[in-house]
C-alpha cells in the first residue's frame, strides 16, 4: 500500500474541489469532510479526534485518510463522489 504523492493528493483537492458545487447536499458535506484530511494532512489519531465516531462525517474523513495513506483497490474520492451528479 503505497502512500499518495503530494501532487496526486494536491490533484484530488483540485478535483474535489471543483466537482462540490454540483453535488447534493450530503455529498458536500463529505466532500468538505474529505478536504479537512487532505488539507490539513490529518493523521489516524486526528481524525478520531476532530470527527465524532460513527458518524458519516467521520467514515467520509475516514475514507479520505485511507485513499491518501494508499488503501489498496481506492479509488480517487472524485471519481466516486461523481457519480452521485
Amino acid at each position: 500500500m503505497a502512500k499518495k504523492t503530494d501532487e496526486q493528493v494536491h490533484a484530488e483537492i483540485a478535483a474535489l474541489k471543483a466537482l462540490q458545487p454540483r453535488l447534493p447536499q450530503r455529498a458536500q458535506q463529505a466532500v468538505e469532510a474529505a478536504l479537512k484530511v487532505l488539507e490539513g494532512g490529518l493523521s489516524h489519531d486526528s481524525v478520531y479526534e476532530m470527527f465524532e465516531e460513527g458518524s458519516e462525517e467521520f467514515e467520509d474523513a475516514f475514507a479520505a485518510r485511507m485513499w491518501r495513506d494508499g488503501a489498496g483497490g481506492s479509488e480517487a474520492l472524485s471519481v466516486l463522489y461523481r457519480e452521485l451528479i
